[in-house]
């Protein structure tokens, strides 16, 4: 009996797309003016590689964009939704103009059609790849996105039998797992600090370091970590080593500090203090004088 294959990206973007309800079959990609394309303030995609991007410039100076990129009209110009590293690149190479499939959708479709598009990248992140889910998700189930996680842990925990199969449906298509695993492994990511998530999501840090920072609980010394390990370019067991507590030595000079405290030598009373005081001037006598010889042994 033949292997079970796991659907490709394209057959996962395709069936998905299905399940717009939009009229996606061809006209055929009509050239666009680059200066009439604004990108959109929801995009999901933040960051780009400049070599990558570089790279791809000099694929369409010699080729020319091979695939189109999607846009809708918006006012006089048009608002792109998928594409966005060919309308860069296209930028970067001197065109002009780019070919581009237009469609009439809402604000929704665009949300959901970015986030597909955004799930067919190779250098997808976790963090890429849960928000985008979510979009996904949030559409099939006709649920706002924030309501996404908590619905699926509830899943978890008492399933109903409906929701399961709808959940079920939509993760085949993706093509990347069960929802099961995607709740228990994969949101998490959302727990880390937003300074963190800010991070990520402008390319700065990458996952596994993030969440080795994320592992640092005093918001101070996670504060610290952060800025060594983009000054320093700090790797994920430099930065577990720097987040261990310290060991504390126990040694007679640090008694002696710890026990000098000034709230400490407040509490006293005048007569402990001039103790404390004697005391001291004798300590400073031994330590400051010459050194005694050692007593030998019989």
């Amino acid at each position: 009996m033949p292997k079970a294959t796991k659907p490709r990206r394209a057959d996962a973007f395709g069936s998905l797309l299905g399940t717009t309800k939009l009229d996606l079959a061809p006209p055929s990609p009509s050239a666009v003016p680059l200066d009439q394309i604004r990108v959109r303030a929801r995009q999901p995609r933040r960051h780009f590689d400049e070599a990558s991007l570089a790279s791809l410039a000099q694929s369409v100076r010699e080729q020319g964009v091979l695939q189109p990129v999607l846009l809708r009209r918006v006012d006089q110009d048009y608002e792109l939704i998928a594409g966005e590293r060919r309308v860069r690149a296209a930028r970067l190479a001197g065109l002009s103009e780019v070919p581009a499939l237009v469609r009439e959708v809402s604000d929704e479709e665009a949300d959901v059609m970015a986030a597909l598009e955004n799930l067919q990248r190779e250098d997808l992140n976790p963090l890429d790849e849960v928000e985008a889910t979510l979009t996904i998700v949030a559409r099939e189930l006709r649920v706002r996105v924030d309501e996404v996680v908590p619905l699926l842990h509830a899943q978890r925990r008492a399933p109903d039998e409906e929701t399961v199969a709808r959940l079920d449906a939509v993760f085949a298509r993706l093509g990347r797992g069960t929802w099961r695993s995607f709740a228990a492994n994969k949101v998490g990511v959302l727990r880390f600090a937003p300074e963190l998530l800010d991070l990520m999501r402008a390319g700065r840090l990458e996952y596994t370091r993030a969440a080795a920072l994320s592992r640092v609980k005093d918001a101070h010394l996670r504060a610290e970590l952060i800025q060594r390990t983009l000054g320093e370019n700090l790797g994920v067991r430099e930065i577990a080593a720097a987040a261990r507590p310290s060991r504390v030595v126990d040694t007679p000079l640090r008694r002696v500090r710890e026990l000098l405290d000034e709230r400490q030598m407040a509490r006293l009373g005048e007569r402990d203090r001039k103790r404390v005081q004697q005391l001291l001037g004798e300590l400073e006598g031994l330590l400051s004088g010459p050194p005694r010889p050692g007593r030998r042994r019989s």
